[in-house]
């Protein structure tokens, strides 16, 4: 064999390896580093929803910094570029890079509590011609885990979804059945409240968000929060990279929420300052609803429905 054949076999033999040595195609790339002291949780695991003492209160109804969260268990999981439903999107989607989302579940006899915090360099609350705003939300399945995570799989097998609008922080609830049948509900029972925390360096600036229910609220597509284990998803929006829409980043599939609670260890200081803030009609007063109006089935697109998803 010629020097010249050997080196071209060579070439060649080297193409064929080189997808072979490569690093895995879907690695995580986190933009920035996990906290190691939080257990990530990956699709299909479950976790508990923790047991807040009557007597505990938080400052107001839905306080995203009260001490009470010091001591509920926090986990985190991490958040990739939603699937692509378009095939120009396809130019976008890279399901390799993403972020961790934190993550913290409570209830008391009469509430269910969701608190969400995720590193984010800059506040972005309104969308202007040329600027989003951020955004994030929680998605519960009605009717089990083989419902499709992505918005729903039709009318049959639809979605309870709440989402954080920071421009009014407050929370719409919304229900889907599929791609385009985003539809906000009659009943806006869910409320919530958020801060943006600076720090030193913009890169470790966080939202903390905060998403609360009674837990025996009741209407067609409103998740079931009494008992049982209920399939969860999570998205959130970065206004700066330009996420609106279905442009976003999403936990991979269903997480598992066991709604039986596990008891909280709450600080004594955790009373302070509760007062009539604590209650559910103070929560009225201070969060302002969205007008009810006529819903559409969730397999059905309505013109009227905001673009969460």
């Amino acid at each position: 064999m010629t020097r010249h054949r050997l080196l071209t076999c060579l070439a060649l033999v080297g193409v064929v390896l080189l997808p072979v040595i490569a690093p895995p195609a879907l690695a995580q790339q986190a933009m920035n580093p996990p906290d190691p002291t939080v257990r990530e949780i990956h699709a299909g695991e479950t976790v508990h929803v923790a047991l807040l003492p009557g007597q505990v209160y938080l400052r107001s109804v839905n306080d995203p910094d009260s001490i009470v969260w010091d001591r509920i268990p926090t986990y985190r999981t991490f958040l990739t570029e939603a699937p692509p439903v378009h095939r120009s999107t396809l130019l976008r989607f890279d399901p390799k890079e993403g972020e961790y989302l934190y993550f913290q579940f409570a209830r008391t006899a009469g509430r269910f509590y969701v608190r969400l915090r995720w590193q984010d360099s800059s506040e972005n609350r309104k969308t202007t011609v040329n600027q989003f705003r951020d955004g994030a939300a929680i998605e519960f399945a009605l009717d089990g885990v083989d419902t499709s995570y992505m918005m729903g799989s039709g009318p049959k097998k639809p979605v309870n979804i709440w989402y954080w609008h920071p421009d009014r922080d407050e929370v719409e609830n919304l229900a889907a059945g599929g791609y385009g049948s985003t539809t906000s509900l009659p009943e806006q029972p869910v409320s919530g409240q958020s801060t943006y925390q600076t720090k030193r360096n913009s890169r470790d600036n966080q939202w903390h968000v905060v998403m609360s229910r009674k837990l025996d609220s009741t209407g067609k597509y409103q998740v079931d929060l009494q008992k049982g284990t209920i399939p969860v998803a999570f998205a959130v929006w970065q206004g700066a990279e330009e996420q609106r829409d279905g442009n976003k980043r999403v936990s991979n599939n269903w997480i598992l929420v066991d709604l039986q609670p596990t008891k909280a260890k709450p600080q004594r200081a955790a009373k302070a300052s509760a007062g009539a803030a604590g209650t559910d009609a103070a929560s009225a007063r201070k969060v302002s609803r969205p007008a009810q109006r006529k819903v559409k089935s969730p397999g059905v697109k309505s013109k009227a429905a905001p673009k969460a998803g």
